[in-house]
């Protein structure tokens, strides 16, 4: 082959060569163009503006009447970019007087403003009149921009239900905490063109976006009986509530609740805090008692079984049963909280007597398994599923290990913990007709146009009782508050239900003495509820009746005549003919139980008759080894003390049942094993 032919081959593939080149790279440049010009303009202009965020205005927390308990105001925070700050070599003047006006030290600043990072915040939320001197000095990389902090108007009004948010307008607890997303909405930013250096371009092009508002969250809650409750409990703290007598518990709770629908109406608990300064309050004073915390209920919670009963027809309410004084299970006394007990009487007058052998009779007719089903169909030993973090789950007793003595206790509301939020829930299920239903604290989520985004829906968890069985016992829980035991919750011209707890405090595994868990659980009007109420007062020396039930009649009372119920005119204007002792009596002061341990029956007589005290003696001898209150307890004066007598100093006396004459306290139980026993 020739020279010729040979190098014109050699030019062929050359050009042959270039041109797949030139063709691979307009392919190329064609891709990226095309294909990806978007994207990679988006990163350029990601490398070149840079955005200063710009917060959102948080969504309000309302009322159902679109009340604000909670919004955002706007206020500023200062910036800084290091990288212009550095480039202008005024990093210390810069920090020294930025330190002086913002009375932070000169290192903290410095070392702020000169990070190596793109945008660091030097402080926020910072007053306008600081934010205007910070705009006037023009600091090269030091700049200020919108912000929002949250603000409760209330002070510490639901403070527990509404929780608060924090420096970064982040949920930290309650609704603000469960509803952070919808609540937050979107940040906007503000835009500079920077070169690569980190340094802002003269004349540079500048873009605002703006933030997105976030949702109101209108809750269930109405701020007018949340405030009838509060005060109630401001009265209770202070020692001077209606029965007081300067005594001072540790803590209370009210919740209210709408049975018919599940939605609360208030939530109040106290000691409370204000959120505007939640940092300024311990912990454990933001804890919301109502639903974190467990505690035996005593007989509030004889209206479960008692519709566990009557719905199982195992009792017929105007059948008889004989009250001797106590009931025998295993060898061991339970006994009524009336000395030589109540005699005949119906089952109806069990409830209004609230009289422990009728109620314990009412367990053991049911029996252990159907007793544990109605526990779980009500909803005790698990979460009611409210929008709360933090729930508890109650504690029952192990069925498996559980006695008929362990379900003589469990019948009369011993035994078990359960949550206040739990109990009101059940309760409301026997006066709405049968059905438990989740309790609600949001009604509806409202965008920032006001368009309802997500309303409220009621769920119905089961049905627990039959209609029939429900009304029977919303008669018979109308008779304890017109014939009982609840008369302090009486109200003229309303029909109104309820009942009355006592319990001794648990701590440790042991039982207090001398110091209650006193609560009261109410609903009206009795033959169609529109409110259920339940207060729960922990630690004071006098019982659920006389403390508790006076505070739920002064709400009710406010809250039915705040929703337009007016008096019903077939409604009693007055309670019936009073049973003996229980007409109103007047609560007495309280007063210091002495020691009579180791003492003759004789002394102990005189010394206890010498301070108002009456007695009761339960075993045979002339030493007194146990006393029930023990010594030392703070009770109502003219109480009654139960001297358990033996020969022998040292014998160990069994715990038993003790309580005044007017008011029916649950248990009194000292020995270890928790269990209220008597030989």
């Amino acid at each position: 082959m020739s020279p010729y032919v040979v190098m014109r081959k050699r030019i062929a593939f050359l050009f042959l060569c270039v041109a797949v080149f030139l063709l691979v790279l307009v392919i190329r440049l064609a891709y990226v163009q095309l294909g990806q010009g978007a994207g990679l303009s988006k990163i350029a202009d990601d490398t070149h503006f840079r955005g200063v965020p710009v917060a959102p205005k948080r969504g309000n927390i309302e009322d159902r009447q679109g009340n604000v308990l909670a919004m955002s105001v706007s206020s500023e925070t200062i910036y800084a970019v290091p990288a212009e700050v550095r480039q202008s070599g005024r990093t210390k003047e810069i920090a020294a007087d930025l330190a002086q006006l913002l009375g932070k030290t000169e290192s903290e600043i410095e070392e702020r403003i000169s990070k190596r990072s793109i945008l660091e915040y030097v402080q926020k939320r910072v007053t306008p009149e600081i934010a205007a001197q910070v705009r006037a000095r023009k600091y090269p990389g030091i700049g200020t921009t919108e912000d929002s902090q949250r603000y409760y108007p209330n002070g510490s009004l639901a403070a527990h239900l509404i929780g608060f948010a924090g420096i970064d307008n982040q949920g930290l607890e309650g609704i603000e905490l469960t509803r952070n997303q919808e609540m937050n909405g979107i940040p906007g930013s503000i835009l500079r063109e920077f070169a690569a250096n980190g340094i802002e371009l003269p004349e540079a092009e500048h873009q605002y976006l703006a933030p997105q508002q976030g949702n109101t969250v209108r809750l269930t809650i109405d701020k007018n009986i949340q405030a009838f409750a509060e005060r109630e409990l401001q009265k209770i703290m202070s020692g001077q509530g209606v029965n007081m007598e300067g005594q001072v518990p540790k803590s209370a709770s009210i919740l209210v609740m709408d049975p018919s629908s599940g939605e609360m109406l208030a939530i109040a608990t106290l000691p409370s805090f204000d959120p505007n300064h939640y940092q300024e309050y311990d912990p454990g004073v933001r804890r919301n008692i109502a639903v974190q915390n467990g505690y035996e209920p005593g007989s509030t919670f004889k209206i479960i079984t008692l519709a566990a009963a009557l719905e199982e027809k195992e009792i017929n309410v105007d059948s008889h049963f004989f009250d001797k004084g106590f009931y025998s299970v295993l060898g061991k006394n339970v006994r009524c909280w009336k000395a030589g007990g109540h005699g005949d009487q119906t089952f109806r007058q069990v409830a209004e007597n609230s009289c422990n052998p009728g109620f314990v009779e009412m367990g053991q007719r049911l029996g252990m398994d159907k007793f544990y089903k109605y526990l779980q169909d009500f909803g005790f030993g698990q979460k009611t599923g409210i929008e709360m973090s933090g729930e508890a789950l109650g504690i029952l007793a192990n069925k498996k290990k559980a006695t008929a003595l362990d379900l003589a206790t469990m019948s009369i509301g011993q035994t078990n913990n359960v949550t206040a939020i739990q109990l009101l829930t059940a309760v409301a299920a026997v006066a709405n007709g049968g059905t438990l239903l989740k309790p609600q604290l949001v009604r509806e989520i409202v965008d920032s146009n006001g368009q309802v985004v997500t309303p409220f829906k009621k769920e119905e968890v089961r049905k627990v009782i039959s209609k029939e069985t429900s009304n029977l016992e919303c008669e018979i829980l109308e008779g304890v508050v017109t014939n009982g035991t609840g008369r302090r919750a009486f109200l003229p011209g309303y029909r109104v239900a309820g009942k009355t707890g006592t319990a001794q405090k648990v701590v440790n595994g042991g039982y207090v003495q001398g110091e209650y868990i006193a609560s009261f659980v109410s609903f009206a009007p009795a033959n169609s509820p529109r409110l259920a109420i339940l207060a729960v007062i922990d630690g004071v020396p006098f019982y659920g009746g006389v403390v508790a039930a006076p505070p739920v009649q002064a709400v009710m009372l406010d809250s039915l005549k705040y929703l337009g119920l007016k008096p019903d005119p077939a409604a009693p204007l007055t309670p019936s003919k009073p049973l003996p002792g229980l007409e109103f009596p007047p609560v007495k002061k309280a007063a210091v139980i002495p020691s009579v341990l180791g003492l003759s029956l004789e002394e102990a007589q005189k010394i206890l008759n010498q301070v108002g005290f009456k007695l009761e003696t339960e075993g045979q001898g002339e030493v007194v080894l146990d006393q029930i209150p023990h010594g030392d307890a703070r009770v109502e004066e003219g109480s009654t003390v139960l001297l358990y007598l033996g020969q022998e100093a040292g014998q160990t006396a069994a715990a038993n049942w003790w309580q005044e004459e007017d008011e029916d306290i649950e248990a009194i139980k000292a020995l270890p094993g928790r269990i209220p026993l008597s030989n």
